[in-house]
């Protein structure tokens, strides 16, 4: 009885010594596999962070440009500013061309945006051969003498 005894003793232990090497290698492959994962996941964040610093620098080059272009556009305004300012005289051009090309009249020419007679018929000269409604002389090879 007691060498029966004995024998189920060192059966049972040999069982939980092949359970214990069961999952020995069990685990040891799991650690295996999340090795591999560790080091396919930190190539990953290696290629990231090479990404992420390429990214910051063209940001930031395009924030450099934005700025430059910003103060382009700012010395552009300052200076149509100026000269809308300096130069009246154009703006009566311009009105009286808008004024042509909505059908205004000679007279409204000269009243409304104070240009002379001349001037204002020069103009209107000018919109209808523009326009296609009064034909531009030929240029003359020889002058007449």
């Amino acid at each position: 009885m007691i060498i029966q005894s004995l024998f189920s003793l060192l059966g049972f232990f040999i069982f939980l010594f092949f359970v214990f090497l069961f999952f020995q290698i069990r685990i040891s492959s799991l650690i295996k596999k999340q090795k591999q994962e560790i080091g396919e996941l930190k190539n990953c964040l290696r290629k990231s962070g090479k990404q992420l610093v390429e990214l910051r620098s063209i940001i930031i080059g395009i924030g450099k440009r934005v700025n430059e272009q910003g103060d382009s556009i700012k010395h552009i305004n300052e200076r149509l500013f100026e000269l809308e300012k300096t130069d009246t005289s154009s703006r009566l051009y311009t009105r009286a061309s808008k004024m042509l090309k909505l059908g205004a009249g000679l007279r409204e020419l000269i009243e409304e945006c104070e240009l002379p007679k001349a001037e204002a018929e020069l103009m209107m000269s000018l919109q209808k051969k523009l326009t296609g409604k009064e034909k531009i002389p030929p240029l003359e090879t020889t002058p007449d003498m």
